[in-house]
């Protein structure tokens, strides 16, 4: 008896729906850019499709909305949330599927849309976490009716759709406790990064230097003020030393120490910010955002892809991802500055600290987007397409 492997089918097109242009570095922390070109560099034909906010529901969100959390109402709920936006984004989705009919599969960026139920294709769904998580995980409170009828939304989607990949360990088995479809998946995680590393020896040459580094907006105050701290006492034994604040600016600060740099939002879109964002990353010392539950995940990544050594609180997701015993950097358990001035100094007097830096790198070296768009293909051609083949393996005497 022997076995013959029956062609994987060639993926041609796919139709690639996004909250926000998918053509834009800036949306969604660079994923939808990274997901598409990275289909696009493999030969598949991309339709993009942006599902975001029409002009109509970003005046409601400047104005009823907006409101609406000004006086304590649905802080947590804004249009995009809305009956009105769900079945307005619903028709978007039909005369996509109208216009491309030759796609062989349909991808949603989020949890909260799909084509399932109205297309002949497969649909995929891939985001980092649901609206329930966010409620349950972040905001530890349960959702009021409005919230809760949004939820009861994004599952039905999840539950129809063909295959759900999530972007991280835990929220991947939680999703599987907490929904039906067998199909949910976790295939790892990607370095969103523009820059080239043709030349390692040189990042490493810049890492002698004595600049800190944070990289979060205002959802991650909490830490950086706590860093800032931190950097108050450092700055004593180390007076040559700076802080880099990505994401933030002074004005967010009640006072700041002479070494503090606020660089604010830095547009990757915009090359000037592009190249500051880079050079940030190339010369920073270790990289400290340790805000409690979540310490900017993809923005450590990226930093760790530059060879930078992490302190970070030990939060769920970073935990199953690299372990709770970490080579490139310290887990920082305390909300203390004095603790997160030892942690920062012992990366800082370490040493081997370059070991730090090769062995952050080494952490994500296999988060590629190629790599992960390949499994993503993989995961596809194994789902019924549109032309009746599927990847299957036959038997034959």
């Amino acid at each position: 008896m022997s076995q013959v492997a029956t062609a994987v089918p060639k993926i041609r097109e796919i139709t690639v729906f996004s909250v926000g242009d998918s053509r834009k570095i800036s949306s969604w922390s660079n994923v939808p850019y990274f997901f598409t070109q990275t289909l696009i560099e493999k030969g598949v034909k991309v339709n993009r499709v942006n599902i975001g906010k029409s002009f109509i529901g970003k005046v409601l969100s400047k104005t009823i909305w907006k409101l609406q959390a000004v006086v304590g109402r649905h802080v947590y709920y804004d249009y995009s949330r809305s009956l009105l936006h769900y079945l307005s984004v619903k028709f978007k989705i039909r005369l996509a599927l109208a216009l491309h009919p030759a796609s062989d599969a349909n991808i949603f960026l989020t949890f909260s849309f799909s084509s399932a139920g109205v297309a002949r294709q497969p649909t995929i769904l891939f985001c980092d976490w649901t609206y329930e998580h966010h409620f349950n995980y972040f905001l530890n409170q349960k959702p009021d009716a409005t919230e809760a009828a949004s939820m009861k939304r994004e599952d039905g989607e999840i539950e129809a759709a063909d295959l759900v990949l999530v972007l991280f360990p835990r929220v991947a088995a939680y999703m599987k406790t907490r929904y039906e479809n067998p199909n949910i998946q976790y295939l790892g995680n990607v370095v969103n990064a523009l820059s080239d590393l043709s030349e390692p020896d040189a990042i490493l040459y810049k890492k002698a230097s004595s600049e800190l580094l944070f990289i979060g907006g205002r959802k991650y105050i909490e830490g950086a003020r706590a860093l800032v701290a931190a950097f108050r006492l450092l700055k004593q034994s180390y007076p040559s030393l700076k802080l880099n604040i990505i994401g933030l600016k002074a004005s967010q600060f009640p006072a700041l120490p002479t070494g503090v740099i606020c660089h604010g939002y830095l547009d990757k879109e915009k090359e000037p910010d592009r190249k500051l964002y880079y050079s940030l990353l190339t010369t920073a010392k270790v990289i400290v955002n340790t805000t409690p539950k979540w310490g900017a995940f993809s923005a450590t990544l990226e930093a760790m892809h530059f060879y930078t050594p992490v302190i970070t609180t030990p939060y769920d997701e970073f935990v199953a991802t690299f372990g709770r015993d970490i080579t490139f950097g310290y887990y920082y358990p305390d909300n203390c500055e004095e603790s997160l001035f030892d942690s920062i100094q012992r990366v800082i007097e370490h040493p081997d600290y370059l070991s730090l830096c090769r062995a952050s790198h080494a952490a994500v070296q296999s988060f590629t987007w190629d790599g992960y768009i390949e499994k993503v293909l993989g995961r596809i051609s194994s789902l019924p397409l549109p032309n009746g083949q599927r990847n299957n393996i036959n038997s034959a005497n």
